[in-house]
This record gives structure tokens, sequence and C-alpha cells, in this order.
């Protein structure tokens, strides 16, 4: 990394805001809380940050391929993921919410009250693991907008998504509303477990980005 001058961060541009997105005025720059963590950390690297665009469900393969020097794209810490990779400190805590039409929230207050119903998420995400032990019918997405339009046109019945991503994309429709925290957890980066030297680093920098604010 040194050597190259680059801090290569694996992430997936459909995750969108707040993540990593492409900028609506210039679609040759990246905006997002994301791309300015990579920054920052970069900067305290003595390197630039790199973006390497991949789907969210194949960034792990694509860093043990050696595509790029970490993942930081709303990884969560989970322990199958734990048993492939090294993580960093965590960088994010998060809720997991569940969201339903605005008819329906009087009656839905936790996931049991969906059983036998249609619940939307992520694929390979904390959420669907989650999803998958409630006993309602599960319904897989690679994007994070989908979900809540499948819900809006009643397609499924809830949806269960970070609540970063709730608020983004969720909550702000007039048809839906948020009525329940269903789990929480954290993001941290990725990297290779040969790869300790880096990171080491990265969390000694991540940790200087804390303390100064």
């Amino acid at each position: 990394m040194q050597a190259a001058g680059t801090l290569r961060w694996c992430g997936d541009l459909q995750g969108g805001e707040p993540y990593v997105s492409q900028d609506p005025t210039d679609p040759a720059r990246l905006v997002g809380f994301e791309v300015e963590i990579a920054d920052g950390l970069a900067r305290r690297l003595g390197v630039r940050a790199s973006f390497v665009q991949n789907d969210w469900q194949m960034l792990l393969p694509a860093l043990e391929r050696g595509d790029c020097d970490m993942v930081l794209n709303g990884l969560e810490v989970m322990p199958s993921r734990a048993a492939r990779v090294r993580f960093s400190r965590p960088y994010f805590a998060f809720a997991l919410t569940l969201v339903v039409r605005r008819e329906d929230a009087a009656r839905v207050r936790d996931l049991s009250d969906l059983r036998g119903h249609r619940v939307a998420t992520l694929g390979g995400s904390l959420a669907a693991d989650v999803v998958a032990g409630s006993g309602v019918e599960m319904v897989l997405h690679e994007g994070v907008e989908e979900p809540y339009l499948d819900l809006e046109q009643g397609r499924v019945d809830g949806v269960v998504l970070d609540h970063i991503i709730a608020a983004r994309y969720g909550v702000p429709r007039p048809a839906l509303r948020q009525v329940a925290e269903v789990g929480e957890g954290v993001y941290a980066m990725a990297f290779r477990p040969a790869d300790g030297a880096l990171a080491i680093a990265v969390d000694g920098a991540l940790a200087q980005m804390k303390e100064t604010g």
C-alpha cells in the first residue's frame, strides 16, 4: 500500500446515500460519510484513497482476491464474516428497524405480528439473519430502495433494514411508518487476516479521527 501510494477500498455505489454515491452535480465525484472516512484514513497514513466498485454481496471475495486493501461499506460485524476477515474497531452503531404501511402500523408492533407474511430485506445482511429466524416469508433484494417500493405497492408487508437506510429510503415516504427496532449491530472495516499491520494502522488513524472530531 505504501509503495503504491494508495489505500484501495471496496464498496458498492448501489448502496447509495449516505454511504457512498455519485455526486448528482458531478458524477465523477464520490460523496458520502464513508468516502470522508476513507479520505481521512488515507491522509493519516500518508497515501490517497482509491475506491474500487464491487457488488455488496461480493465485497469479501473481492478483498480475498486482492482487488482492494479493505472493505468499507456498511459491513456489519457478524460471526460468519469474522471467520474470514479481520475487522477494524467499529465506526458506526445501528439499529434494525421494521417499517410497514401506514394502515398496518397500529396492529404491527414486531416481526412476530407478520408471521406468515412477506418481509423484505437485503441479501447477505444481518437483517436477513434476523428475518430468517422470525417465522415470516423472507424476500431478498440487492438494493436498498427497492424493498420500500415493494412495501408501498403491496408486494411485501414489511421491511427490515438498518435505521440509517430506513431514514433515507423508507420513513420519508408518506405511505410508510417505522414501528419497531428488532435488532442492533455495528459497522467495521474488513481486512485480510494476513494484513494485521494495515489493520492496526487503520485502527490508530480511526482513533485519531474520533479524538479530533
